[in-house]
């Protein structure tokens, strides 16, 4: 009973000391409602805005929601090994969790649109000596194309030159959807293009800078592919680390488990989660692809 009270008090005072931290590093004064404190502490609404920029309508209560399971799924654990300072790992996991679930969405749709850019460009660039227009070369490539994330691209375009864009402001927002430095190349040339003529000089420049962005696609798959194997060579030897509080549990200590029955002990395991979900943390922060960087 008395680790129990002194796990939940630890547990308290740690998630109390990384509001304290946090106010103090905001360097905010405002007194509003508690809940609202608390809500902002957890950056709920910059989760929000980074949900919806990838598609996802999650409101601040879902994203609670979310970050409280998490917190109870450690209580339950915490409960059936009676140890208390698991709670502390399950915070520190709902905090992180909506930031990794949301970033991982990004880079996934992100990587699925570059991986689906190159046709579309190539029956662009086929387009344009026909057309002798962009916007219409751009409308009849959306028609060919089947992919509806690209499709979606185009047609934004298509109706930002509807409500009177210009064709270099359209592009250079469709270049902003993107972020690929190779396909920013591909839009300057076609922004070139378009002021000074679709000349073979010119058409030749469009077609080199495809080239270059499917360059950059067979070098990211490569990189993924590297990234894989390191990443699992370093979960093998984090899941190696885990066999050692196994191993020594069926240590003699007058028939306890010194890791479930004594408080140093159950202190350990949680440090041990803790440093567990910190070399995941960077091993996805070092390990894997930063497009953004492309």
């Amino acid at each position: 009973m008395l680790s129990i009270i002194i796990g939940i008090m630890f547990s308290i005072g740690f998630l109390f000391a990384c509001f304290i931290f946090k106010k103090q590093k905001n360097g905010t004064n405002k007194h509003s409602d508690s809940i609202l404190k608390f809500a902002y502490s957890l950056h709920l609404e910059k989760y929000q805005v980074n949900a919806e920029s990838i598609g996802w309508n999650f409101s601040k209560g879902e994203l609670l929601i979310l970050i409280c399971i998490s917190i109870i799924i450690a209580m339950l654990l915490s409960i059936a090994i009676s140890n208390p300072f698991i709670l502390i790992a399950g915070i520190v996991l709902g905090i992180y969790l909506p930031a990794f679930i949301i970033e991982k969405k990004r880079n996934s749709n992100r990587m699925f649109l570059i991986s689906k850019l190159t046709n579309p460009l190539r029956i662009l660039i086929s387009r344009i000596p026909d057309q002798q227009n962009i916007t219409r070369a751009i409308e009849v490539t959306r028609d060919e194309t089947t992919n509806e994330r690209i499709k979606q691209l185009f047609s934004n375009y298509i109706l930002n030159i509807a409500v009177g864009e210009s064709v270099r402001d359209a592009l250079l927002e469709m270049r902003n959807k993107v972020k690929l430095r190779k396909f920013d190349i591909f839009i300057e040339y076609l922004i070139q293009a378009h002021y000074e003529g679709f000349t073979p000089d010119a058409m030749k420049a469009l077609d080199k800078a495809v080239e270059a962005i499917e360059f950059d696609l067979r070098a990211i798959e490569k990189v993924k592919e590297q990234s894989k194997i390191k990443k699992k060579k370093l979960y093998t030897s984090l899941g190696t680390a885990w066999l050692f509080p196994l191993i020594l549990s069926f240590v003699n200590t007058g028939h306890t488990n010194v890791y479930l029955h004594s408080i140093a002990g159950k202190i350990l395991i949680m440090m041990y989660c803790l440093g567990s979900l910190y070399v995941f943390r960077k091993g996805e922060e070092y390990l894997s692809l930063n497009l953004d960087e492309i």
